[in-house]
């Protein structure tokens, strides 16, 4: 069975994929490509390159938002996307989409042409560092004459992009499902991203039903700058995905599988 998996933008709390990333693994499953976006393209890129989820794990330990965070004077953007490139470049490298193990797609937005941009080919940092690029936080990043922001400002789970043909089943993760925030914003920074999320959130919502399951983690007592809460983001992860697929076989041939996935759609 051919398993797609997208993978939705939400800053630090895209730490939780690697814990869905974990929960497959366990259970047998390998995705056949992902989609990502932002936070999601970060984890995708790092995986699809062959990268274990150990590996991905020690990685958002080590990861902080100090090694990225410089602010800059607001001409475009109050951090510059050069930073985030050079933070990036240390755990992606040189890679090309054409030497992943698994494809990958990722999407940006021509901020000019105000379209959404899907890169497949290339280097895969330059494509994610583009769709990293939360408008107002970071500047925009300039990729083959193209001046490129954040994929999420128009498709923040990209489900609907993996060529639908080549694949059985669609599993979405959204890191950035809107619940009550249990503590105020704490700096300016909190206030834009949690903003920005709720709108995208809202406006997502009709795109979900380019995915066959919908793992939405309960990270609403995280920041989107927690990564200092690797291990909790990545048990959320896990957790939400275990609830989402635990009466699911993902494996070839599953007639249950495809007798839930009814189930479900007949909602």
């Amino acid at each position: 069975m051919r398993i797609g998996l997208a993978l939705g933008g939400g800053a630090a709390r895209g730490i939780a994929h690697i814990g869905v990333l974990q929960y497959l693994e366990e259970r047998g499953v390998k995705p056949c490509c992902i989609a990502g976006t932002s936070a999601g393209s970060i984890v995708g890129a790092l995986y699809c390159s062959g990268k274990s989820v150990e590996e991905l794990i020690r990685i958002a330990s080590a990861l902080s938002w100090k090694d990225l965070v410089r602010i800059s004077i607001p001409r475009k953007g109050l951090i510059k996307s050069s930073l985030l490139h050079k933070t990036l470049a240390e755990y992606i490298g040189d890679i090309t989409f054409e030497e992943l193990k698994i494809p990958l797609v990722v999407n940006a937005v021509d901020l000019l042409e105000g379209e959404e941009i899907l890169i497949k080919e290339g280097p895969v940092l330059d494509a994610v560092t583009a769709s990293c690029a939360i408008p107002g936080i970071f500047s925009p990043y300039r990729w083959n004459q193209r001046l490129l922001v954040d994929g999420g400002l128009l498709d923040n789970v990209p489900s609907a992009h993996m060529g639908r043909e080549n694949i059985d089943y669609v599993i979405a993760v959204n890191v950035t499902a809107q619940r009550p925030l249990k503590k105020e914003p704490d700096n300016i920074f909190e206030v834009l991203v949690q903003s920005y999320y709720i709108l995208l959130h809202q406006r997502d919502i009709p795109s979900y039903q380019h995915a066959d399951i919908l793992i939405e983690p309960n990270l609403g007592d995280y920041s989107f700058w927690d990564t200092g809460k690797s291990k909790e983001l990545i048990r959320e992860g896990y957790k939400a995905a275990a609830a989402a697929l635990c009466d699911v076989n993902l494996k070839k041939g599953s007639s249950r599988f495809a007798k839930w996935l009814k189930r479900r759609k007949n909602r």
